[in-house]
């Protein structure tokens, strides 16, 4: 069970991974030893499941990004393990969400122009037998990435 050292620990960690040991010690009221200590467990036990650096999407060379509503013929067993499993395989997605709704999943994709993003669809969404539809939005600015999430008991700002 987690306790108010870790959440404070954790949100620290999602502002800023690489935080100075000491910087974080302040932050919580703890000893630098002990956030190690603490910080190197929560990384064990998979609380924090990886660290990554958030690089603006044009500096790769993906200047266009869009979120893609997926609706499946079924949702049921295999047919999403196929769809997801292949989704998975694209380069362009980034991220899959399995969602409640009128869509089934909803997906992060990341495209050098509208013409690669084409060439995904058709490679990828129109040959995937299990998809009935989709539907592209085209992010045209983000507004808010990759936002921390505050421990739910906390006041929002």
């Amino acid at each position: 069970m987690l306790d108010r050292f870790d959440l404070e620990i954790l949100a620290a960690a999602q502002e800023d991974a690489r935080i100075p040991m000491a910087k974080l010690a302040a932050r919580v009221g703890l000893s630098a030893p002990a956030c190690y200590r603490r910080l190197r467990a929560l990384r064990t036990q998979g609380v924090i499941e990886r660290e990554i650096a958030l690089v603006e999407p044009r500096t790769m060379g993906w200047p266009v990004t869009m979120i893609v509503l997926v609706t499946l013929e079924t949702d049921r067993g295999h047919a999403l393990d196929e769809v997801v499993g292949r989704l998975r395989q694209a380069r362009e997605v980034t991220d899959i969400w399995y969602v409640t709704g009128e869509h089934d999943l909803v997906l992060h994709v990341a495209a050098r122009d509208m013409t690669s993003y084409d060439d995904f669809a058709r490679r990828v969404l129109h040959a995937e037998a299990h998809v009935r539809s989709f539907r592209t939005l085209v992010i045209m600015n983000a507004a808010k990435r990759a936002a921390a999430l505050p421990p739910a008991g906390s006041a929002s700002a």
